[in-house]
């Protein structure tokens, strides 16, 4: 153990923190710190016990209560909790202090310089993402506008309060600037957990952070939970979950977890995108993989293939919306359209009188799949794939070759996108092969029982004849 690990355990202890003596402290290769089991831990145990007084968030800090309630509630976002990190990583240890100063804690966070996520990627880097939608979630201008027009204007303002010791500019542009700013953000987004006051065990079931849309929730759910960030996730590895009760937060193994096994936490095994959005890591093989399509990219399609015009396009766009229809649809690794996405293809192909009686019903159309639905199908799909610059067989020969590890993680998740809008369009022709073929059974079916009918009208007829004749 060293002996940031051993001052953080020592911490955590004297604040009242239990931990299973069967953990410890681990590297492993890829993934960083984390925690390995030490001897064989059954299900249901506690692997360990914090205080909910530990947690970093905005009711824990001191330094809410040292600013004007007015300025510090107009601050929106994640900003209030960026600048409570910013500043109490800059306090020094004090055991005797309450609420307590987070120094252990924050000493063995991840570096600055440290992450491969994708806020700290060059646009050249980025650039090799070009075709996915992630590039649309990094948020960085985003980010440095708030830091630029509202965060650095407010720690100017109460300089003498966030640097009570005084301090230079440079030290001050060290604690709370730009750089700072983004590296605070970048720990809420990998390591936060949303934690509600007053949540019970049963309630945190639903509530890992990650569940959540960090764009929604409140800042004031968000916490940073020392020791349970220091597991890492992997897809389809889990054996530990993070509990919440009254007074503490448990984590705890789900499943039996081997001696010298990595302990993961849950993180709702998100798409390789995403992964590398908050994480700045992908999986190799991750079955909760997905593609985006944006239903801006279904109104194109309709407008350019001259079945709508672009204001009656917009109008049904914004109609689907209304009814619940999200604006991005996702295509899970099987390939499967979703419901959603028939359903809106199906409402493009309606004609005026047909959409209005649907309007009625305050519902998109049933989400059947036809002929006439397929063809566009295929068509999106088509387009959607065409937003890359590099075919898969290209990217495959790129992931046999020694790469960079940014550029090869960006090459896993293009390919990985790619590869499910191919098994998405081959499903879809498929079924377009079976209806041709059914309906060619169909018509052929149809005229042998004609010609049936016919031989048949022809052979009574003959027979009546023959019968008048004979009387």
């Amino acid at each position: 153990m060293s002996q940031a690990e051993q001052d953080f355990t020592n911490w955590l202890t004297t604040h009242g923190t239990s931990i299973c003596p069967d953990v410890a402290f681990s590297a492993f290769e890829g993934m960083g710190r984390g925690l390995i089991a030490t001897a064989d831990i059954q299900p249901d145990t506690v692997i360990f016990s914090l205080p909910r007084t530990l947690l970093v968030t905005t009711s824990t800090s001191l330094l809410p209560t040292l600013l004007p309630a007015d300025e510090w509630s107009a601050l929106g976002g994640w900003s209030p909790l960026i600048l409570i990190m910013m500043y109490e990583r800059s306090r020094p240890a004090d055991p005797a202090a309450f609420p307590p100063t987070w120094a252990p804690y924050f000493a063995l966070l991840p570096a600055p310089n440290s992450f491969d996520s994708l806020m700290f990627w060059s646009e050249d880097e980025l650039a090799e993402l070009e075709g996915s939608t992630v590039l649309g979630k990094v948020g960085r201008e985003e980010a440095e506008e708030e830091w630029r027009d509202v965060v650095w204007p407010f720690v100017l303002k109460h300089r003498a309060v966030l640097m009570p010791g005084g301090g230079s500019d440079e030290e001050l542009g060290a604690r709370f600037g730009l750089e700072m700013f983004h590296y605070c953000g970048t720990l809420i987004l990998s390591r936060s957990f949303h934690v509600e006051t007053g949540m019970s065990r049963e309630d945190s079931d639903e509530e890992d952070s990650d569940d959540e849309d960090e764009e929604k929730e409140d800042v004031g759910d968000v916490a940073m939970v020392p020791m349970a960030d220091i597991l890492n996730a992997k897809s389809g590895c889990d054996n530990a979950r993070l509990f919440y009760e009254p007074l503490t937060l448990n984590m705890m193994s789900t499943s039996f977890i081997p001696s010298g096994s990595q302990i993961f936490n849950t993180y709702a095994d998100p798409p390789n995108a995403d992964l590398l959005r908050r994480y700045g890591h992908v999986d190799d093989d991750n079955a909760a993989d997905e593609v985006e399509i944006g239903l801006e990219t279904v109104v194109e399609m309709f407008v350019e293939g001259g079945k709508t015009t672009e204001s009656e396009g917009e109008a049904r766009a914004e109609w689907l919306l209304e009814t619940g229809i999200e604006d991005t649809f996702s295509i899970p690794v099987s390939g499967e359209l979703s419901p959603e996405l028939v359903a809106s293809l199906r409402t493009f192909l309606l004609s005026s009188s047909d959409l209005e009686k649907q309007k009625k019903k305050d519902t998109p159309p049933r989400p059947k799949m036809d002929a006439e639905v397929g063809k566009w199908a295929v068509e999106l799909l088509t387009r959607r794939a065409a937003t890359y610059k590099t075919s898969i067989q290209e990217d495959e020969q790129l992931l046999a070759t020694e790469l960079a590890p940014r550029k090869k993680m960006a090459i896993q998740v293009r390919l990985g996108e790619k590869r499910i809008l191919h098994a998405a369009k081959e499903g879809v022709e498929e079924f377009l092969k079976e209806e041709v073929t059914a309906a060619g059974a169909a018509k052929q079916e149809k005229g042998k029982r004609g010609r049936d009918d016919a031989k048949g009208s022809g052979k009574g007829s003959s027979g009546g004849a023959k019968r008048a004749k004979a009387a």
